[in-house]
């Protein structure tokens, strides 16, 4: 039983080492023809996730040590931050981007009883100093030009090998995250400066590739997100010249 516990905490933690968890999230990065983009956020978390996430590292730490290991780290800071969210710790985790030519459009928190609610916009001068942000090198994507003139855009997996997690959930185990992951849904919205060739989309328009995952709606979406390759192809207008991004793996 404790090896059981021990897992099933392990992928609430790989959930959270990505970004997500038990929340609301919406993401859309729209990329310029210039190279320059414009990144838009709304994030809410409820109070009582919130108490959750808390209990579920000191339990992490109380399972490392009865089994005589050490405690995994926590993740990255700007993680942290949004797992226990204010609008001055949003704040002042990105304002370190500013050297990288990222500023803060504008942040505010929305009024939503139970909930922290936020809508972040930043605007990036040019995507290919992305690389230059520690945690974006990681947790970023790669831009790249073909020799036929398209553009890839590419964010890896956060699960590279299937093998890593259960191909399903056992009811036991749903029960088990349903506390985490009740609510939990977000989406993720790339437009780009051409027309879209191809994607791992489930939804798209001509220049906007859209993934949605939902887990009330269906369960199998966490599975689904950790594997998902955030993959688009497009043709940019004549005369146009985007700038290279390379992860730190790449």
């Amino acid at each position: 039983m404790l090896k059981h516990h021990i897992f099933v905490f392990g992928l609430l933690l790989l959930i959270v080492f990505s970004g997500s968890g038990c929340i609301e999230m919406d993401h859309h990065l729209q990329i310029q023809r210039d190279g320059s983009a414009v990144y838009r956020l709304h994030y809410a978390i409820t109070e009582q996730a919130i108490t959750q996430f808390r209990a579920m590292f000191s339990l992490r730490r109380d399972l490392a040590l009865a089994e005589g290991s050490v405690p995994a780290r926590d993740p990255a800071p700007l993680i942290m931050t949004f797992l226990d969210p204010s609008t001055s710790a949003i704040r002042e985790q990105l304002q370190q981007w500013q050297q990288y030519g990222v500023s803060m459009r504008s942040l505010r928190q929305n009024t939503r009883p139970q909930w922290r609610d936020f809508s972040l916009v930043l605007d990036i001068e040019d995507i290919s100093r992305l690389a230059d942000i520690p945690f974006f090198a990681q947790q970023g994507f790669s831009l790249e030009r073909k020799e036929t003139g398209q553009y890839i855009f590419n964010r890896p997996a956060l699960v590279k090998s299937a093998d890593r997690i259960p191909p399903n959930f056992s009811q036991q185990e749903i029960e088990h995250i349903r506390p985490f992951l009740a609510g939990f849904s977000t989406e993720v919205r790339i437009e780009v400066p051409g027309r879209i060739t191809s994607t791992t989309a489930n939804q798209t328009s001509l220049q906007t590739a859209i993934w949605t995952f939902d887990f009330n709606r269906r369960p199998e979406s966490l599975h689904q997100l950790m594997l998902q390759q955030f993959h688009v192809i497009f043709q940019p207008p004549s005369g146009v010249a985007l700038p290279h991004v390379r992860l730190a793996e790449e």
